[in-house]
């Protein structure tokens, strides 16, 4: 049964860890876009994707939207560390 569990937990951990690194790498794009946007001329056109149009927006709405993003991505990278780390230690608890 211990064996079982310790599948389960590990299954668990495996996904976490991809999911953060997945967040982690939305981070780095939402950096690179932030760069691109900011370093783009004041007359040149930046759109949004919403679910079935796309629209314009100001460079300042757009940096606006990677600011707020950049929190939510923030906030939930740091519940998959916490997920993990609880994760862990009831493998070591576990394991021993």
């Amino acid at each position: 049964m211990e064996a079982v569990k310790a599948y389960d937990l590990n299954l668990q951990l495996r996904q976490v860890r991809e999911l953060r690194q997945a967040l982690e790498l939305r981070m780095k794009e939402l950096d690179y876009a932030e760069g691109l946007i900011s370093s783009s001329k004041a007359g040149r056109k930046i759109f949004r994707a919403f679910s079935d149009i796309i629209v314009e927006v100001t460079k300042d709405e757009a940096i606006e939207h990677i600011e707020r993003m950049r929190l939510l991505y923030k906030s939930e990278i740091e519940k998959l560390r916490k997920k993990e780390k609880e994760l862990m230690e009831e493998l070591s608890k576990l394991r021993a």
